[in-house]
């Protein structure tokens, strides 16, 4: 197939997409690794895996590869800061385990680092792997889940944090409001 699309009218594209936002961690050799990162989704129920792709340049995409499993916590509303201390987007200048300064971290089966205080927390063993340009399509079993403390859900979309609002069923949005604003 011809390529017609170019790399950025994809990115552009892309932004339409709402996600959550998680920060992925694994820990090999003793340290502990993570980002910031949205392309992660339930591939199936039986038995419980999780999809998440990563970018095969990052250094917690080197952990997740040579220890062969992975935590995905998905992030409160309120954990904005700590996505931003994730995200080598957001250009924080702390690398490594400082970034686990901050938050409430404990492990479970497999060692990753797991947010105690996040929406959810799936640990997870890779069962399969797939490179495909700059990333890879890892597949985690669910050994292990932590439900962390309530909340909304921290989103991004259009490069931008966001947060649900909730809506009464068939109610329009009210007018003028700014969904995308934290």
């Amino acid at each position: 197939m011809d390529r017609t699309v170019s790399a950025e009218q994809y990115k552009l594209g892309m932004r339409s997409f709402a996600g959550a936002v998680c920060i992925l961690t694994s820990s090999h050799a003793g340290r502990p690794y993570g980002m910031t990162a949205t392309a992660v989704c339930s591939a199936a129920a039986d038995p419980p895996t999780v999809l998440v792709c990563v970018n095969r340049s990052t250094t917690t995409h080197e952990a997740m590869a040579k220890a062969g499993v992975f935590c995905v916590n998905v992030l409160r509303a309120e954990d904005r800061e700590l996505s931003g201390l994730f995200s080598s987007a957001q250009g924080s200048a702390i690398r490594g385990e400082g970034r686990f300064r901050d938050g409430h971290w404990t492990h479970l089966l497999t060692g990753s680092p797991v947010l105690v205080n996040a929406l959810v927390s799936f640990d997870c063993k890779i069962v399969n792997r797939l490179v495909h340009g700059t990333h890879t399509v890892f597949l985690g079993e669910v050994g292990e889940l932590l439900i962390g403390k309530k909340g909304k859900p921290l989103l991004y979309a259009d490069g931008q944090y966001a947060k649900l609002a909730a809506l009464a069923h068939g109610e329009p949005l009210p007018e003028g409001l700014d969904y995308w604003g934290v």
